[in-house]
């Protein structure tokens, strides 16, 4: 394919930071062909200085943060560990957080932090209209506290809104849809 692929508009997403999604083939807004990538997605992302993004786990995807610009902290809770601990990132490095890992990202500079999301299997994201039908990412309200004295299990996990059977079925309306709303 004889093509440049250029960030596009950003939106708000659920955790508070702006999303830049660019080169997916298994979302509803990069526009590109079904079939170019079944490997990885790649978007770009933003954290406003001096905030963060609120705590959220991918339970089926993989996920590299690779900073572009700024400095950034990333808080993580993984399976193996007891509690959450922390990586401070400069320029030119990244962090991995595998499937069901909690995290948030944090910007404690003054100037804006722009990242690169690159994930893998590609993420998935169904909209129409104004409704999400499946993101691949859970966001939660509460804070690290809270969700340790939920034992890691909070209720919007528990549900099963975001099962492997629920991301195949946004698969498959990705699939059949000739473009999202």
């Amino acid at each position: 394919m004889n093509r440049i692929f250029t960030i596009r508009d950003g939106f708000r997403v659920p955790d508070e930071t702006t999303v830049y999604p660019f080169l997916n083939a298994k979302d509803c807004l990069s526009g590109l062909p079904w079939d170019l990538l079944d490997g990885f997605s790649l978007s770009a992302g933003d954290i406003e200085p001096k905030s963060q993004s609120k705590i959220q786990v991918m339970p089926h995807v993989t996920q590299v943060t690779f900073v572009v610009r700024g400095e950034l902290e990333i808080v993580i809770k993984d399976a193996k560990s007891r509690d959450p601990y922390a990586f401070r990132l400069a320029e030119q490095q990244a962090v991995i957080t595998k499937p069901s890992t909690f995290f948030q990202l944090i910007n404690p500079a003054d100037v804006m932090c722009r990242v690169l999301y690159i994930v893998s299997p590609p993420y998935v994201f169904d909209r129409q209209d104004s409704q999400i039908l499946y993101d691949d990412t859970v966001v939660f309200d509460e804070d690290w506290q809270a969700l340790a004295q939920l034992n890691w299990q909070p209720p919007v996990l528990v549900t099963g809104r975001v099962t492997a059977e629920a991301r195949q079925a946004a698969l498959t309306r990705l699939a059949g849809r000739a473009q999202c709303s």
